[in-house]
Formats: structure tokens, C-alpha cells, sequence
């Protein structure tokens, strides 16, 4: 009997066990996809040329119908049209945009076939989220319903109507055929030609800057240039050129719906930026700008009802320093355009007369130049010309900064005085007068340009080193090399 009760035990184990692995089969078989895809399959493929149209509805309550058409132009490519019922009459809508909306979502090609059973309510195809009708050129029409998410986030369902197939497709379909009217817009917001343009005023209300600058087109290039004439009087730099052209030409990366609730959550109750450009037509386009947030402006422009996002790679140098949006120097010039430069320190005083054609450069074998009526084309042995090296102290004092609030006193005597007259007869004075022991006031022609300099660029001794000398050194060391020079050769010792 021991024996028999011994055997018993296994055999009992060994039903059990059996019992528990055919039960796991089969509950495993009911509840697998009934056909997981090697490879992506295409349950619906139509090529954009063979569309005619596609339409989309949502099953939300009060959302609109979305269609876009497609017709042949004459050249044999495709045009697409904006149908849908929330059409703006007077927009322009992207080419690219519905081009690319035609594409995504007359192809199906799906990674899993997930059931074959009619059970739509599991997928969200009973009352499906999207159904989209896609007709052909030759009359024919297709109907894919897409259905919910993936737990994962990364597909939909979807199926064709006629057919009981439930597949997972990538989840950008959803999200294309999420699209409405604003979504299609042209991004090319703003395209203002420069010659229509007049004036430009720059706002930053986290500095409290505000610039307002002249447009006037480069005869010779028809690049614009921009000067400055409030709160400085001044030639703006290349950084402000761009700046203006970004915003001229705006692009952006989308239209957004915003309530008015929530404008403060997109910075827009307060935009920090603004942009006004004031057109020779007598229009004027305003243009506003949250903060940077998260790599996005959000923004839009007065008179429109829409708001926008940009890429902060779309448009650059919203946060400049107001020293870098302006010209570096203070009096810039090329030699080419100078008559002559009379400088004044104190009781000691030249006269530096050029005489360069235009394209050539000061030190040129054509260019005639003086100092104090004495040739001034003298060079050292590596062929550095000292008259390059005065030039160049002049046309080169870097701005130090600006200080709107200052007052100068004009009855003493300045450090330095330039007075430069070009080829046009017009003349520019320039005087330098004392701000602090390191730092001097620079007044044009009597008037406070509320721009200061640093001293060294106006006395520094520069060494050897011919690149690095301010004014009045560079005038004695040109003066030493015509004194000293030995067939118009002469090397500092």
C-alpha cells in the first residue's frame, strides 16, 4: 500500500501540471493578435498623383470638415486647393503643406493586423475618431477610419471600411488628420520688400531698448542699410541688418488657436519684443514676441486674428547686446571716400591728406598720401605701412559704450579732436572729452552722440606691433618713420 500511495503523488503532480500548461495555450491563443506582420504591409496605397481629394472628418462635436483638392496645372504638376469649411477667404494656404497632407494620408502601411473579429469598440472604431475619404481621379473612393491610441502612444487603429481587419498604422496619421484650416496657412508670414521700406523701431521691454533706424538701399549691392537716429545717431551693424531681415521676412513654424485666457501662459499678454516697420506705402506691419520659451517664440501680428510659434533657429538676435546691434567705430570710413583728417591735441596738431582710388587700398602704388605735406608712404621691412597704421587708428576707435544720461561740458578743451573731410566736401568733427581717468565723451560735430571710448584707442602705444596703436601714438610713429626712413624703409627698434 505504501508503495501505491508513493506512485500516486507524482502522477497527480503530473495532471496538474499538464492541466495548467494546456490552459495556458489556450488562453495565450484567445487573447494573441490573430497576425503579427514581419513586415509592413500596405492596406491602402494611393499615389498623390492618382488623388482627387481627401477628407477628413472628426467625430468631436463643432469640428469642421477638412478637404483638400487636387488639380493638375498646365506645366503638368500638381496644385492643391484649401476646401474645407473653415476655409479663410483672402488666405494663402502652403502648397508644401497640403502636398504633404495628400501624401500621408492616402497611404496606409500598417505594422500589425491586430484583429480580424468586428469587435470596432476595443479599437475606438465604433465611433471613430477620424474618417477619412480618399477619391481618385477616376471616381473611385476609399473610407479608413482611425480609431484610438496605442497604450504606448506610438500607433492608432485603423481599418477600411468594408472590412472587419482592425491594423495598427503609425500614429502620425492621427495626428495629420488632426489638421484644420489654420494648420495649412503659408509659413511664410510676412515678405516685405526692403525698397518699400522707411523706418523700423526695435522694442526690448526686458532692457527697456528702443531703436528706431532708417532703411536706404546700397546703390551698388540693393542690400539694405540701416542708421540709427533714436536713441543714438548712428550707422546699425550687420547683427541689427539681419535681425530686421529675419522679422521683414518672417517664417515661421506654425499657426496656433489661442484663447485669450491663456495669452499670459504663452508670454503674450506682455510681449517682450516688438518690431514696427513702417512701409513707403504708408502701411505699417507690428510684429510681437514672447520670451524665448522652450526654444519657441510665440507671437503674432497687430490687425490678424491668428497667433503664431517660431523656432528660435527661424529667427535669431531677438536678445543682442545694444552694443553689437550698433556700427563698432565711431567715425568708419573707407579711405577711398576721405579728402583729408586734421587732428588736434592740445597745442600739437597734423594734417594727414589721402588722395586712394576706389576698390584700392591706402598703401596702393596709385594712392598718394601726407602727412603735414610730406610723402607718408613709408613701410617697414615686412611691407607694413605706417600710413595704414595712422588710418586705421582713426577709421578703427571702437565704441566702449553708451551713457544716454551724461552731460558733457563742451567749454573745456577736449583730449583729441578729429575733424575729417571727405570727397564730397562734407566735414565731420569729432572731440574727445574727459569721462573718467580710462574713458573719454565722443561729441560729433557738438553734439553729445552719448557714446564713450576707452582711452587706449585714442592713446596706446602699440610697440612693435603696428595693429594695436590708438590716434596720437600712431601719428608720432608715422611722423618718426618719415623722419627716419632709409629709402622708404623703416623698422621700429
Amino acid at each position: 500500500m505504501k508503495s501505491a500511495k508513493n506512485l500516486l503523488i507524482p502522477l497527480i503532480v503530473l495532471i496538474v501540471l499538464a492541466v495548467a500548461v494546456v490552459g495556458y495555450f489556450i488562453y495565450k491563443n484567445a487573447n494573441k493578435p490573430e497576425e503579427t506582420l514581419d513586415t509592413m504591409i500596405d492596406v491602402l496605397y494611393i499615389g498623390s498623383q492618382d488623388v482627387q481629394s481627401v477628407e477628413v472628418r472628426a467625430s468631436a462635436e463643432g469640428s469642421p470638415v477638412v478637404k483638400v483638392s487636387c488639380n493638375a496645372s498646365d506645366l503638368n504638376n500638381i496644385v492643391y486647393t484649401y476646401e474645407g469649411s473653415d476655409k479663410e477667404e483672402g488666405a494663402t494656404y502652403s502648397q508644401r503643406i497640403m502636398s504633404s497632407y495628400i501624401s500621408l494620408l492616402s497611404t496606409y502601411s500598417c505594422d500589425s493586423l491586430i484583429s480580424s473579429s468586428g469587435n470596432f469598440s476595443e479599437y475606438g472604431l465604433d465611433n471613430p475618431a477620424y474618417t477619412v475619404t480618399v477619391t481618385t481621379i477616376t471616381g473611385e473612393t476609399y473610407i479608413v477610419y482611425l480609431g484610438n491610441r496605442t497604450i504606448d502612444g506610438t500607433m492608432c487603429y485603423m481599418r477600411l471600411e468594408g472590412s472587419n481587419d482592425v491594423y495598427t498604422v503609425g500614429v502620425g496619421k492621427i495626428v495629420e488628420a488632426g489638421m484644420v484650416s489654420v494648420n495649412f496657412l503659408e509659413a511664410q508670414l510676412l515678405n516685405i520688400s526692403f525698397d518699400n521700406l522707411d523706418t523700423v523701431t526695435f522694442v526690448r521691454k526686458s532692457d527697456d531698448l528702443t531703436i528706431s533706424a532708417t532703411c536706404e538701399i546700397y546703390e551698388d549691392t540693393g542690400e539694405p542699410q540701416y542708421f540709427i537716429y533714436e536713441p543714438f545717431t548712428i550707422q546699425a551693424s550687420p547683427y541689427f541688418e539681419n535681425l530686421i531681415e529675419y522679422v521683414a521676412t518672417l517664417e515661421i513654424s506654425e499657426y496656433m488657436e489661442i484663447a485669450d485666457e491663456d495669452l499670459a501662459s504663452y508670454g503674450l499678454d506682455d510681449p517682450n519684443y516688438q518690431f514696427t516697420l513702417n512701409l513707403k506705402d504708408g502701411t505699417k506691419k507690428v510684429v510681437y514676441f514672447s520670451e524665448n520659451m522652450a526654444g519657441f517664440y510665440y507671437g503674432y501680428v497687430a490687425g490678424m486674428d491668428k497667433y503664431f510659434m517660431v523656432s528660435d533657429m527661424q529667427i535669431k538676435g531677438l536678445d543682442t547686446p545694444v552694443m553689437t546691434l550698433l556700427d563698432s567705430y565711431v567715425a568708419s570710413n573707407a579711405a577711398s571716400n576721405i579728402s583729408s583728417i586734421k587732428g588736434t591735441n592740445g597745442e600739437e596738431s597734423f594734417l594727414f591728406e589721402l588722395n586712394v582710388a576706389e576698390s584700392q587700398s591706402i598703401s596702393a602704388d596709385d594712392s598718394t598720401v601726407t602727412l603735414d605735406g610730406r610723402n607718408a608712404k613709408v613701410f617697414n621691412s615686412d611691407g607694413r605701412s605706417y600710413c595704414a597704421t595712422l588710418y586705421e587708428a582713426i577709421s578703427c576707435i571702437a565704441l566702449g559704450g553708451f551713457d544716454t544720461t551724461a552731460t558733457v561740458d563742451t567749454s573745456s578743451d577736449p583730449l583729441l579732436t578729429l575733424t575729417i573731410v571727405t570727397k564730397d566736401y562734407t566735414t565731420h568733427v569729432y572731440s574727445f572729452y574727459t569721462r573718467d581717468e580710462s574713458s573719454s565723451y565722443v561729441v560729433i560735430d557738438g553734439e553729445y552722440s552719448s557714446f564713450y571710448v576707452y582711452n587706449k584707442e585714442l592713446f596706446n602705444d602699440g610697440g612693435t606691433d603696428t595693429y594695436s596703436y590708438g590716434v596720437w601714438p600712431a601719428y608720432e610713429l608715422l611722423k618718426t618713420a618719415i623722419d627716419e626712413n632709409v629709402n622708404g624703409v623703416y623698422d621700429i627698434s
